[in-house]
């Protein structure tokens, strides 16, 4: 049987490849990508011949050192060009790569261009604000980071090989005498950077004004709390909260810029610097470290990165300075017609009167200030005693609070009483401080008359306080635990028993004795040893001199050479020995402390003995003879 061939379809000649096409195609697309190369090639080519050119008639700087630097620079860059080249050729870089890193480099001579050709202009400008004070200390340290004022012979241009990004950097001697960059961060910059920093303008900023805004805002505000009043001058701080918190949103506000902040502590506090480096910050609280600001890191612009010493200074400072101005705040109101004082406002300002002319009339020295000194006492019951000195008057309590000295006013070497009596007045009468004191006064003038003080000699002795012994005496350990700590006496009980191997913890007794003010000294020369002698166990006390008059009578004790003591230690009796020694001790050091009067000298008296610096005399004043205080002013 014949075939057939049911179901067969004539293949259509659209439906055939036509590979001979498909070939001419390829061969079109592959010479076009070859001229496509050529023509990369040759832009490539071309780009860099422009780009040697740009840096080889490049217009230079009329600073010798800068176009030096400038030439050394397009060497590096021309190296840098040359090596790119190659890699590209050699198929070691990508196409992608080496675009962007020819692009870094192009960025980066232009950027070198513009300092090269602009630095001049930009010196002159610089100066010219530095001279006429416009600048801060910042915009100073970052230009001296240019070395532009006098030096670019010691700086280099680097191109960053990986990726055709320009530094510039500071040379310094490395190893075998070649110069190398400096690793220091101060002496590092990319050249962006540089050229951002020299055209940036950072202003001194004006503290000054800033503040005395902030006392006038303020005035405003006493204003219209006495719109419609009497007042024609109200004392700022009368406000209370209200002016702590508007004095602290002021200062607040002006410390907001970091910038500013650090401006203050360098053009007008004084004593700091900048440095890039933080390791140097961190040693050394007068370095002030600036970053680059976090807000355009790229920029080149740096701003201070403040420690915490850096802002408190500046804010202590505004505080001092808020407070000097804010005294008195003038309010400008119309004068109004003056009220008819009440009766309790006329008695409250006679008695102002009457207490400012008491602690007048303790100026006067002689029986005037004796007499005025008993009426202060009568009213203030923890007054002990006042005296004078040639330059202060010195208050001692009953009540263990520590003696105050009031300095004297001078003008042109004559005490001025009537002010002087301000700051006495505040100091021994509770309900008045300086303010209510100053207003005393001006009542006081208008009807008397201060004249010149006739008495001569300074007024008052110093009182002495009674001597404590070790059973009421205690260490500065047993102080600080109140109510539970124990007396000295208590503390040698509780010693192991005698033995001169426990010379060392007798010792330590002694050390922590409680110092009256200025016998810290005396109780740090004591030194405590033990001697064997034989059978017996002694300890060997070395005491200052000015002790050895209260301990060399003791009974059971033996004088050594020198201001050396010794006694046995080694029964259970021998502590009784101990507590007489250590009560003789506190003996002399208030002996010591009773002489120390504050207007005694050693060269006026031989047997005072001078307070010494960073005490405050009168620590432990308040008569212990009365028996309802011990020496530190807390109940028995």
């Amino acid at each position: 049987m014949a075939k057939t061939y049911a179901g067969y379809v004539k293949r259509e000649v659209a439906n055939e490849i036509d590979w001979s096409s498909i070939g001419s195609g390829i061969s079109d697309m592959l010479l076009e990508e070859r001229d496509a190369r050529e023509t990369k090639k040759k832009e490539i080519d071309d780009a860099s011949r422009e780009f040697s050119k740009v840096l080889t008639e490049a217009e230079g700087s009329g600073h010798t050192g800068l176009n030096q630097f400038f030439l050394d620079g397009a060497n590096s860059i021309q190296e840098v060009r040359l090596m790119q080249d190659k890699l590209l050729r050699s198929g070691e870089l990508r196409l992608k790569d080496y675009n962007i890193q020819r692009q870094n480099a192009v960025d980066g001579t232009n950027e070198m261009l513009a300092l090269v050709k602009g630095y001049d202009a930009k010196y002159k400008e610089k100066m010219d604000r530095l001279q006429k004070g416009l600048s801060a200390a910042q915009e100073q340290y970052q230009m001296e980071q240019l070395e532009g004022f006098s030096n670019f012979q010691n700086h280099q241009l680097y191109v960053n090989p990986t990726n055709g990004q320009f530094s510039i950097g500071k040379t310094v001697p490395g190893k075998g005498g070649i110069n190398e960059l400096s690793k220091n961060p101060n002496d590092f910059s990319t050249m962006q950077a540089l050229k951002n920093r020299l055209n940036i303008k950072i202003d001194k900023y004006d503290w000054n004004a800033n503040v005395q805004q902030g006392v006038d805002n303020l005035a405003k505000i006493v204003l219209a709390k006495n719109v419609g009043g009497v007042k024609t001058e109200e004392d700022a701080r009368q406000m209370g909260e209200s002016y702590d918190t508007a004095k602290a949103d002021w200062i607040n506000s002006m410390m907001t810029n970091s910038t500013n902040v650090g401006s203050m502590l360098t053009d007008w506090i004084g004593g700091y610097g900048f440095t890039q480096d933080s390791t140097e910050a961190s040693m050394d609280d007068s370095k002030i470290l600036l970053v680059p600001d976090p807000r355009q890191k790229s920029s080149g612009n740096l701003v201070p990165k403040l420690s915490d010493a850096q802002e408190t200074a500046v804010r202590e400072r505004l505080e001092r300075e808020f407070e000097s101005r804010i005294d008195k705040v003038q309010t400008a109101m119309p004068t109004p017609t003056p009220s008819r004082p009440s009766p309790g406002e006329r008695i409250s300002k006679q008695e102002g009167e009457i207490g400012y002319g008491l602690a007048l009339d303790l100026t006067s020295g002689g029986a005037v200030a004796g007499e005025s000194l008993q009426k202060i006492k009568a009213n203030n019951n923890s007054i002990g005693n006042v005296y004078e000195t040639d330059t202060s008057y010195v208050i001692q309590y009953n009540d263990g609070t520590s003696d105050k000295t009031i300095e004297k006013i001078m003008r042109d070497g004559v005490e001025a009483r009537e002010e002087t009596a301000v700051s006495l007045m505040a100091a021994v009468s509770p309900k008045y401080d300086a303010t209510k004191a100053e207003t005393a006064k001006q009542g006081y003038l208008k009807s008397n008359e201060i004249g010149e003080r006739t008495e001569k000699g300074l007024f008052g002795e110093r009182t002495a306080i009674s001597s404590e012994n070790s059973s009421t005496y205690q260490t500065k350990s047993e102080v600080d635990k109140g109510d539970k700590g124990v007396s000295i006496s208590e503390q040698i009980d509780k010693l192991p028993n005698p033995d001169e191997d426990n010379s060392g913890q007798v010792l330590d007794v002694i050390k922590d004795i409680y110092p009256l003010p200025g016998t810290e000294s005396y109780i740090s020369q004591i030194q405590v040893t033990g001697v064997g002698t034989g059978m017996d166990d002694v300890l060997n006390f070395k005491l200052p001199p000015e002790f050895i008059p209260f301990v060399q009578d003791l009974s059971g004790v033996t004088m050594g050479d020198g201001n050396n003591i010794k006694i046995d230690y080694d029964s259970p009796k021998d502590k009784s020995t101990l507590r007489s020694v250590i009560d003789g001790i506190i003996a002399g050091m208030y002996d010591i402390y009773n002489k120390s009067d504050a207007r005694k000298t050693t060269e006026d008296n031989p047997d005072a003995v001078p307070v010494e610096a960073g005490t405050t005399t009168g620590t432990t004043t308040g008569t212990t003879a009365q028996g309802n205080l011990d020496v530190f002013g807390n109940p028995k």
